[in-house]
């Protein structure tokens, strides 16, 4: 629709309206490789009673919206820049439903983003000569229920607690309301080890948190020992709640992993709509930040508090290493026991495992098989002392169970302490490689996804460009951004994954 006749009908009497696409915006109609087509970009008013009102086309209006999705985010979020020359915004209280749904000339298939969100923030608003400028600030609906709703329930197998196979997907559906088969797949949940705790009035996002670091994975590993570290997120396909090592591998619903290339514009034989725009290297090396992390190497120190009465800590020097197995040497020491630590004070105290990133590799299903990084020479991986400490309290289960179900329904051969220390290295070995690229947008792509990157050495050898051994190959999308213009689309993509190649023979 014409935008004239768009704001006749919304200075009038907020008539429905009927949609139709941008014009010129047609899919295919150029060989642009930014070409899209907007199926619907509408906004649903509420009426005083709070409920949908009437809904109306504004893709007239919109001069341009970024969409994200992250891995680290359990919420989709999108901000929508608004050109208001009708007084659109008069109408607007916050908590108008936005529909979404576009298609990408790169998506094989012409897989479509279709998603509703929910505005919760009007920007401050700018007066020009056109008109008014404003951003409208939207998230999931699911976000309001999650602030919403707090969650005062015990989980897990004992007695009196919720009991679910896979937890995180039960609080999607129970207390963030997200159900429907796009929401909530089945197949977007990892199935995890029993765990059983306490929600005392948390938020659903913050419960899910709380289990990522306690729970392992059910599928056998490469290397038949518990491998943990858990993300809940949500990207284009609804919910999500999988181990990293899950994530590396890659994920059943990606049918095929779109390759692009990093080339010279002149550089003919190459599909532009598959061409790395641009391409940057955030923090390539940091050492000190790996070290603060516990990247190369971290020490972990297990407290029974019921029974702790006096504060405690081991001395420097200690050599209480696991010699490749974190879970070795799992001695709990209510004295001194030849330990290295002196006499402990009163309670339980376990030894100080060591963990180094070697250890971790020896567990994780990597993005690709590739041997560890070589770490900094300066840094003495036999005879460093941890970068980083983590204090855990141990969980006190006697006397919380029956016959039924003893220690109140929980494993007692899964170490908590292991879990939480594989789990923390886990996210830092994830992010081993970071990278930033640009593309022609592809709605299909989604945050958790992967792409393969071929990138070009910067020295030529004759005719023949070999590519950067380093660089080159698959990762994982930590964060995608789809940047929409009245223009085209271009997609962002923050890139990580768990290996470096080795570049000698």
């Amino acid at each position: 629709m014409a935008y004239l006749e768009l704001a006749n009908d919304i200075s009038g009497a907020w008539k429905k309206i009927s949609y139709g696409v941008t014009p010129g915006s047609a899919l295919n109609a150029t060989d642009s490789p930014r070409e899209f087509k907007i199926d619907k970009l509408q906004l649903t008013l509420l009426t005083p009673e709070g409920n949908d009102g009437d809904t109306f086309d504004i893709t007239e209006l919109v001069l341009s919206f970024n969409y994200h999705e992250s891995i680290e985010s359990s919420f989709l979020r999108c901000d929508i820049s608004i050109l208001d020359s009708v007084d659109f915004n008069t109408g607007l209280i916050g908590g108008e439903k936005v529909r979404i749904k576009m298609t990408t000339n790169s998506s094989i298939g012409k897989e479509a983003l279709d998603t509703t969100l929910i505005v919760y923030k009007i920007g401050s608003i700018s007066k020009t000569e056109r008109g008014q400028l404003y951003i409208l600030h939207c998230v999931s609906p699911e976000m309001y229920h999650d602030e919403m709703n707090k969650i005062f329930k015990a989980f897990g197998p004992g007695e009196g607690a919720i009991k679910a196979d896979c937890i995180p997907k039960l609080i999607c559906e129970q207390y963030l309301k997200a159900k429907g088969g796009k929401k909530v797949r089945a197949d977007n949940f990892e199935n995890h080890s029993p765990v059983t705790f306490i929600a005392p009035s948390w938020k659903p996002s913050d419960a899910i948190a709380y289990m990522s670091d306690k729970v392992t994975r059910l599928t056998k590993s490469k290397s038949d020992s518990k491998q943990s570290g858990f993300l809940f997120w949500e990207n284009r396909n609804g919910f999500n709640f999988r181990s990293i090592d899950s994530i590396s591998q890659g994920h059943a619903e990606q049918t095929g992993i779109y390759e692009y290339r990093y080339v010279q514009q002149s550089q003919e034989g190459v599909n532009p709509m598959y061409a790395i725009e641009s391409l940057t290297y955030p923090d390539k090396a940091n050492h000190l930040s790996n070290m603060r992390l516990g990247t190369y190497k971290t020490g972990a120190i297990g407290v029974s508090l019921p029974s702790q009465k006096d504060s405690f800590a081991p001395p420097s020097g200690s050599k209480e290493e696991a010699d490749g197995d974190e879970t070795a040497g799992v001695d709990t020491v209510t004295k001194d026991a030849g330990t290295g630590f002196g006499k402990a004070p009163g309670g339980t105290i376990n030894k100080m495992r060591i963990l180094n990133f070697k250890h971790v590799f020896a567990k994780a299903d990597t993005v690709e098989k590739a041997p560890p990084f070589n770490v900094p020479k300066f840094f003495d991986l036999e005879k460093a002392q941890p970068t980083r400490m983590k204090i855990r309290a141990l969980p006190g289960m006697k006397n919380q169970g029956n016959i039924k179900n003893p220690n109140n329904g929980t494993n007692p051969d899964v170490d908590s302490m292991a879990v939480a220390q594989y789990a923390a290295a886990r996210y830092n070995l994830l992010k081993a490689i970071k990278l930033n690229i640009t593309i022609p947008g592809n709605t299909a792509l989604s945050a958790g996804g992967m792409v393969k990157l071929i990138i070009p050495a910067s020295q030529e050898k004759g005719s023949n460009v070999k590519q950067d051994k380093t660089f080159s190959g698959k990762y994982v999308i930590a964060a995608l951004t789809h940047i929409y213009r009245k223009t085209g689309i271009t997609t962002k993509l923050y890139l990580v994954r768990d290996f470096k190649p080795s570049t000698t023979k």
